[in-house]
């Protein structure tokens, strides 16, 4: 299936992305959009996306969110989260997350995950920003 314009594959993706990508991300205005295509390792008994994964989809983008708003990286303390529909197998599935308050230490953001025919989940976040000095390794 066809990817929409101006994504890009995440291929730097380790871990949880890695293993239930591939996932896509594209930059508007200084603001980042992931999206995904669910297939069938993605659902539940029911058929239709596990909200599981859309919960942890929708956490990656808000923290996302933080990177590209503060420059800082950051995990998250607290979700709260709002299913409000189904995410379909096939789906393209999109979430963007928006910084909406912050001190030295903690980030509030609120998120949303959307599908071509409505919102599918709705969250807000506090995530702990963590020390600029911090280095990232990856694990094989």
């Amino acid at each position: 299936m066809s990817i929409p314009p101006g994504f890009r594959e995440l291929t730097e993706a380790s871990g949880f992305a890695a293993a239930n990508g591939p996932w896509f991300e594209k930059i508007e205005n200084g603001r980042a959009v992931r999206a995904f295509r669910p297939g069938p390792q993605h659902a539940n008994a029911l058929g239709i996306v596990h909200g599981g994964m859309l919960a942890a989809f929708l956490d990656s983008a808000m923290g996302t969110a933080v990177w590209h708003g503060l420059r800082r990286r950051a995990v998250t303390l607290r979700l709260s989260l709002d299913y409000l529909g189904p995410g379909r197998v096939g789906d393209w599935l999109q979430a963007e997350g928006e910084v909406v308050g912050h001190d030295e230490h903690v980030v509030q953001v609120r998120g949303r995950l959307y599908g071509p025919r409505h919102d599918v989940l709705a969250g807000l976040g506090a995530f702990a920003l963590l020390s600029r000095q911090r280095s990232f390794e990856t694990r094989s």
